[in-house]
């Protein structure tokens, strides 16, 4: 079963009440329209995903929108309807069986609302599935009330038999505001509402933006990692990435870096992939490596360069070893390998009031807790 999607991309935002386009203003790292791609996505493929663009976007914002498909990028036209045309111009349609059409202003979009469209659509009765939302507030009209049950909003995405689609939307002429409407009023076409999601908001105002960053920390996750060695007589130690200047070494089968090995296990624990010996057990062609690199084979495992991170909170215990005068060079250093902005970053440093292992500085422990949207 063959389904190819176009996301239009390509509207004007004259509603957004911003310079900058509302598909290209960004939330927590990366656009509304990355987000919206980021989404649907994960139910369609890249060569079977096309993208309209407006005539004012830059070489960057290209570059961007270039990853999430397989095919070249699409100039829009001056209504939502031109820019469908041309979209349908640039595919093959005879290569599939349904043809789907989502708006880049809809970033919050599930897979499992994705997921009930394509199954209804399986069923050869219906030629078009669409979401949509009963109205819940009172509905008024000329201050009069009115009967609100009589009405629905409809939401993208919608999906249609591509060969029933277009065979008919070649016979009206109207400005439609979504893609249902082209042929909702030929009476050979069976369409389907199915329950819409009151979290697949679209974007049109800036008050929309607020709600679309509550829904993203809802979806936000928590690890937290530990991490002991024991500590011997040194010259440097590791931590946080950067060497610096100690009596004192971390013993360990790696370089002993235990902010690093902390944030490792965090990133493991808010993204339940386990633990850090479960990717590197104490074989032989770990030895001595640096954890920088352990680091950078679990942000690909875990796939952070798609994930934001909302704050980081570490405690280093350590009696002899003071991080004071080094914890602006280790955020400095962090943020620079987890790609985030520094200020998300906390350090703090406790002794142990020479009580225990830590307190007679024969061992060095830190807590990390980070907290992330993957």
């Amino acid at each position: 079963m063959k389904i190819v999607c176009i996301v239009l991309g390509s509207g004007s935002s004259t509603r957004f009440g911003n310079k900058k386009s509302k598909l290209f203003y960004k939330v927590k790292k990366h656009s509304v329209i990355e987000h919206t791609l980021k989404n649907i996505s994960k139910s369609i493929s890249k060569d079977c995903l096309y993208i309209t663009i407006p005539k004012k976007i830059t070489k960057k914002e290209k570059s961007v929108l270039s990853k999430y498909t397989g095919n070249s990028l699409i100039l829009g036209g001056s209504t939502r309807y031109k820019s469908l045309v041309n979209a349908l111009k640039c595919i093959d349609t005879a290569k599939y069986k349904y043809l789907m059409i989502h708006d880049a202003a809809r970033p919050n979009t599930s897979i499992s609302l994705v997921k009930k469209l394509i199954d209804n659509i399986k069923n050869d009765k219906y030629d078009a599935v669409v979401p949509a939302l009963q109205i819940i507030d009172t509905l008024k009209k000329d201050n009069k009330t009115v009967n609100r049950n009589l009405y629905k909003t409809s939401q993208t995405p919608q999906i249609f038999k591509i060969k029933e689609f277009l065979n008919y939307n070649k016979k009206i002429n109207i400005a439609a505001t979504d893609d249902v409407q082209l042929i909702e009023n030929n009476k050979n076409i069976n369409i389907k509402y199915i329950d819409g999601d009151y979290e697949n908001l679209k974007i049109t105002t800036q008050n929309d933006i607020n709600v679309f960053k509550k829904y993203l920390l809802y979806k936000s996750k928590i690890g937290n990692g530990f991490d002991i060695h024991q500590l011997g007589r040194g010259e440097y130690i590791s931590i946080g990435g950067i060497k610096i200047k100690s009596h004192y070494k971390a013993i360990g089968h790696s370089d002993g870096d235990v902010i690093l090995h902390s944030i490792i296990d965090a990133l493991l624990g808010a993204t339940s992939k386990g633990d850090i010996g479960t990717f590197f057990p104490p074989l032989k062609k770990y030895k001595n490596i640096s954890s920088i690199e352990l680091l950078n084979k679990i942000k690909n495992k875990i796939d952070l360069e798609n994930s934001i991170i909302i704050n980081l909170d570490i405690t280093v215990i350590c009696q002899k070893i003071r991080l004071e005068k080094y914890k602006a060079s280790i955020k400095n250093n962090l943020a620079k390998l987890l790609k985030c902005n520094k200020n998300l970053i906390n350090i703090k440093g406790k002794t142990a009031d020479n009580v225990g292992i830590f307190g007679k500085s024969e061992a060095i422990g830190c807590w990390a807790t980070i907290n992330l949207i993957n």
